[in-house]
């Protein structure tokens, strides 16, 4: 569908290309693919070994956008008003006394996160049914202008109403009226909540490929060849700013305006963005697309870096017209692009410290983790292994010193293709293991879970004497909240 060009014939030069991956690198991101496009045409796409180009990635909050385009597929059907109260669509959800302020929240207030609520912890409520749960424990919400809130319960209801309106499951109702059409996201899936809802408001899985084209047909404003699949008008509210999200008085890429489900930019520019960093930024006057996947849960800056990157190294370098051709710098950046590998820990990567630790073991204190003890092999010079009991039994976590180990994560229980859900079937998460020296007698070790779910863990080994101290600090969604906390160890056999 789409053609590969040079970055020269894109109207920039292949050293800056350079300058901008670089720059991801130089500031430590966890990136896993990069895609720059203007008009029809990629002059740049980069993935970070494992990851690759027909890779499914989840896009966590991406998938929202996705959302708002389905809403505005049924108005233009007639079967959605979007001033009338979101209540309405669902009153087999509804408790008989709603609250004032939700029986008038609109789908349009829904649209803008103009809804003020707050809904307990779905992954582990009680409760299964997240749109029943968003309309049974919503404290009063003050819907209409008053305040912008970000709300991805809300979301989810969102969707829930296409796939009732739709009589379809939400990625069933964008293949039919959109994707089919754009040749793109044949491989697509999104996870599923406990009831069977599709999980809406953040588990679109694609390549980076789909959401480049998706976020062509959006800046094309609903326009696909000669087709007006969407109508103009919708998609021109949606992406412009429809109310202020400024809450820190800062003009940070977080408070220049929300449209519907889509963040906005700045002039006629927005962004789709998803937790850890899955960004895909749509520059209409310079007819220009950057995707970006990655797991950066947990670094604040991260996005921030990210976007200064792309308009310091890419946006204000961008010409109007072709280049010269430079085959030396366009060779080097292939070459460049070529050796990108998943980030790993930065530090030392032997310690004479390690042929002290090497099989002894350290009992635990009890702790938030469950883990009772611990040993450390090192088996190789580059090449460690953590053997430690929790409450699931005897495990091992396989690490590299100074690049990744792959393999599956031991911990046993995380959902799968339903969020949320425990799973039973020996399911395990796939990952990639670093470590570092920090200090002789400090090891540092980075889990990185790549998989439909995303998140890592930082565990630090502080040692002296025979006793240890752990910090164990996870960023997931759901999941390794058996590797968080802190505690101390010793050993008994010293």
């Amino acid at each position: 569908m789409f053609q590969t060009i040079t970055p020269e014939q894109a109207g920039i030069s292949s050293l800056q290309v350079e300058k901008f991956l670089r720059a991801l690198e130089n500031r430590g991101l966890a990136t896993h693919s990069v895609l720059l496009m203007r008009g029809q045409n990629i002059f740049a796409e980069y993935y970070w070994k494992p990851f690759h180009k027909d890779q499914c990635h989840r896009m966590y909050s991406q998938t929202k956008s996705f959302v708002s385009i389905a809403c505005g597929l049924l108005e233009q059907d007639g079967k959605l008003d979007l001033d009338e109260p979101i209540c309405w669509y669902f009153p087999d959800k509804c408790p008989e006394q709603l609250p004032k302020n939700l029986q008038c929240l609109t789908v349009r207030q829904m649209l803008t996160m103009e809804t003020c609520g707050e809904t307990p912890f779905w992954f582990t409520h009680p409760d299964p049914d997240r749109v029943h749960l968003y309309f049974r424990e919503n404290p009063a919400a003050i819907p209409g202008g008053m305040r912008w809130e970000y709300d991805s319960p809300g979301s989810m209801v969102l969707s829930a109403l296409v796939e009732r309106l739709s009589g379809m499951s939400l990625l069933e109702f964008l293949r039919k009226r959109i994707f089919q059409k754009l040749g793109t996201f044949q491989t697509a899936s999104i996870l599923k909540t406990k009831t069977e809802d599709s999980f809406g408001d953040s588990a679109m899985l694609c390549t980076t490929r789909d959401m480049a084209s998706f976020a062509r047909f959006v800046m094309n404003y609903g326009r696909w060849g000669d087709e007006q699949i969407l109508n103009e008008a919708y998609i021109r509210t949606a992406t412009t700013a429809q109310v202020d999200n400024d809450k820190t008085g800062f003009a940070g890429i977080w408070s220049l305006g929300y449209g519907y489900q889509i963040w906005c930019l700045g002039e006629d520019a927005f962004f789709f963005y998803g937790m850890g960093g899955q960004l895909t930024l749509c520059l209409p006057k310079k007819d220009l697309i950057f995707v970006i996947t990655s797991d950066n849960q947990g670094y604040q800056e991260a996005e921030s870096l990210i976007i200064a990157a792309f308009f310091d190294h890419i946006v204000d370098y961008l010409q109007d017209q072709p280049l010269p051709e430079n085959a030396c710098a366009y060779e080097r950046l292939c070459q460049y692009g070529e050796k990108l590998r998943l980030c790993c820990l930065a530090g030392r990567t032997d310690s004479p410290y390690a042929k002290t630790l090497h099989g002894k073991t350290y009992y635990c204190q009890e702790n938030p983790t469950g883990i009772t003890e611990f040993t450390f092999l090192f088996p190789e010079a580059d090449r460690g292994e953590l053997h430690y009991v929790n409450a699931q039994g005897k495990k091992c976590i396989y690490f590299g010193l100074g690049k990744n180990v792959f393999g599956s994560f031991p911990q046993l229980g995380y959902s799968h293709t339903h969020a949320g859900a425990v799973t039973t079937d020996g399911f395990q998460y796939q990952c990639a293991v670093s470590a570092a020296w920090r200090e002789e007698q400090k090891l540092l070790i980075k889990v990185q879970i790549i998989d439909e779910y995303l998140g890592n863990a930082i565990m630090i080994f502080s040692f002296r004497e025979n006793h240890a101290v752990v910090r164990m600090l996870k960023t997931a969604e759901n999941f390794l909240e058996e590797y968080s906390g802190c505690f101390t160890a010793s050993c008994r056999d010293s």
